[in-house]
């Protein structure tokens, strides 16, 4: 069956829209909403639809994709705020300000990451922008393959220019000139644009987390978050109304898909929360499935690997598999990637499949290992067995060390003198001495609050 990309930049989306979009639904006799891997939602239909319902979805203000397509969905790990762990000056409002300034649509995956969080996975973009622990700077990690191996960007970006950057980069990729390495695609990108950049005091470290809980009932504070989960990953159009209705009613502004096929509610008012179990009651919305069921990474809109899936869980469940702490994919690796354990086909009628793993089981490797070549489908779930003893019997007691990105080396050639507000350590874009009447575009602080500092100017 055929579908349509639904794009929500930085996995957001209004009830008003998601509502909008579930009348539609119904109007057209879809009936179903599925969310993709990079955040955004999914349209099934018939081919003879796909074309009159990609121009109504445009009129009514969508952003609308092909099944493949040209400008994929920002990811970004906003719905993890205040739910996970998080770098302390990062806000909802810099994730929003950031997505809000892009007045294009880029043709790169690009990612808005806290690497403290446990929910989004850093690095399944290829322009992945990393928070650093430097306020409103951000690391760029650079994944193209024509490019090789996964590099960071060797200056801190400001936040406030990232789609300037983005914009640049791609304009570069996609001009005249040949862009054959990192280093070529570092000097032609900084002749063409100058932001403000810091040095970076302290390499990328991404370390290693368990698979999140992304699906249940939970409460944090004074409050709620509830990750909703289907079986068959789809959710009826009708479902969806009454969810976002009650969203309206109880004063919750955004819904959050995620990567992992679900929609997180946070920022639920624990009075509120009988109104909840009751929608999920009434539209029999089961919560807190066994990982045996979560931890799954599945192609979009794919039902043979959502077959195959169902058939491996069962028997997982019938002959007592344990697979806490891991994860499994189905479909080919590539950067998107975000499994410990991959079941690649061989064939297009997946009955026959490859088996890897990354080394130590750790998510977010690049590196694999083959641990069966050559699988029918009748024997998958025995080799998973054994493979899942490999790593119980592996396992230590040992914290994994994290994984370090290193930067390309530049060497300081010059300093610059700037001014730097004492309270918020905004640097003023203006240089040394500023005017009387300068105030600090961040917190307002006069000009008397700036102390002098040297930077080194790196190239």
């Amino acid at each position: 069956m055929a579908y349509l990309r639904i794009l929500t930049p930085g996995g957001v989306v209004t009830p008003d829209e998601l509502q909008q979009l579930a009348a539609l639904s119904r109007q057209w006799a879809l009936s179903k909403i599925e969310v993709g891997f990079r955040q955004d939602l999914l349209l099934p239909c018939t081919d003879s639809q796909l074309s009159a319902l990609r121009l109504q979805l445009g009129l009514q203000g969508f952003q609308v994709e092909e099944a493949i397509p040209a400008h994929p969905n920002i990811v970004s790990s906003v719905v993890a705020q205040n739910i996970f762990p998080k770098l302390s000056w990062l806000r909802s409002g810099d994730y929003l300000d950031i997505l809000d300034s892009f007045d294009f649509q880029p043709s790169l995956k690009l990612n808005l990451i806290d690497p403290t969080q446990e929910l989004i996975r850093p690095l399944t973009g290829e322009l992945n922008f990393v928070a650093s622990p430097t306020p409103s700077f951000w690391y760029l990690a650079v994944n193209l393959p024509a490019l090789g191996t996964l590099q960071v960007w060797p200056e801190l970006i400001d936040g406030e220019q990232i789609p300037d950057w983005v914009r640049t980069i791609e304009n570069t990729l996609k001009g005249p000139e040949s862009i054959d390495s990192f280093d070529k695609l570092f000097q032609t990108v900084t002749t063409q644009f100058s932001g403000r950049t810091r040095r970076i005091q302290k390499e990328l470290k991404l370390t290693p987390k368990p698979y999140p809980h992304h699906e249940g009932i939970y409460r944090y504070d004074e409050r709620y978050w509830i990750g909703l989960y289907q079986r068959d990953n789809e959710f009826e159009a009708s479902f969806i109304d009454a969810l976002c209705q009650l969203c309206k009613d109880t004063k919750i502004g955004r819904l959050y898909p995620t990567p992992f096929k679900t929609f997180i509610v946070r920022d639920i008012p624990k009075e509120t929360i009988y109104q909840w179990e009751k929608l999920l009651g009434l539209w029999g919305i089961h919560t807190h499935y066994s990982s045996l069921e979560l931890n799954w990474q599945l192609p979009d809109a794919d039902a043979a690997a959502l077959r195959l899936k169902t058939e491996l869980v069962d028997a997982f469940e019938r002959t007592r598999i344990r697979t806490s702490s891991l994860s499994f994919s189905i479909g080919q690796r590539n950067a998107d990637t975000t499994s410990t354990i991959v079941i690649e086909p061989l064939s297009t009628d997946y009955q026959r499949f490859r088996i890897v793993h990354s080394p130590d089981f750790f998510i977010g490797n690049t590196e694999w290992e083959t641990f069966a070549a050559d699988v029918a489908r009748k024997n998958l779930p025995e080799v998973l067995r054994r493979l899942t003893q490999k790593y119980y019997e592996q396992l230590s007691t040992e914290k994994k060390a994290g994984i370090l990105r290193t930067t390309a080396t530049l060497k300081p050639v010059m300093t610059e003198k700037v001014m730097r507000c004492k309270h918020c350590l905004t640097v003023a874009d203006v240089a040394p001495p500023l005017p009387a009447r300068y105030v600090c575009s961040t917190c307002n602080a006069p000009a008397s609050d700036f102390m002098e500092v040297t930077w080194e100017i790196i190239t």
